[in-house]
């Protein structure tokens, strides 16, 4: 069970529930498998495959957008949530709205009408909110929470894995 931290200030985003108004196509375009790819970065044996999780990481910051759970109280604040897991807080983030609406359904995370509260921010975006929120009480962000493979990082290495990937030639 997860229970509400807080929000912070800084958001780029107004947060909107799911709809077929509200969702950009992705018709014709194929989008990484993201949950595969978490499982070859993060075998079940503990190590880290260093190759599969630079690709990994290299996907999702292509991604157009990153989809931040959000609560009802949040959306008022137009700002993400932060949930309190294993005892430290995070920012739940999505790669797809169907990840989210999946997750928040699950949760009771729905408006009446059983659409998902989340706001969207760029990958650029998410840098600068993290940078921005890196001391604060949240220690990082949590990856497609609730998929068989979900994956995380402290906030402080959000900021710092597009320069890493860029000296690879990954971004």
């Amino acid at each position: 069970m997860h229970k509400i931290l807080g929000v912070f200030t800084g958001v780029f985003f107004m947060a909107a529930s799911i709809n077929p108004e509200n969702v950009g196509s992705t018709e014709g375009t194929a989008s990484p498998d993201f949950v595969e790819m978490a499982a070859k970065a993060f075998p079940a044996d503990g190590e880290m495959d260093r190759e599969a999780g630079d690709q990994l990481w290299s996907q999702l910051y292509k991604l157009p957008e990153w989809y931040f759970l959000m609560t009802p109280k949040s959306m008022t604040r137009k700002q993400p949530s932060a949930q309190v897991i294993d005892g430290k807080g995070w920012y739940l983030v999505f790669t797809d709205t169907e990840k989210l609406q999946a997750y928040a359904k699950q949760n009771q995370n729905v408006d009446k009408k059983g659409n998902a509260y989340y706001m969207t921010m760029t990958p650029a975006m998410a840098i600068e909110f993290a940078r921005k929120n890196a001391d604060g009480p949240v220690f990082g962000v949590r990856f497609n929470e609730g998929q068989k493979h979900g994956w995380f990082a402290p906030m402080r290495n959000l900021t710092i894995f597009p320069n890493y990937l860029k000296k690879k030639g990954l971004l």
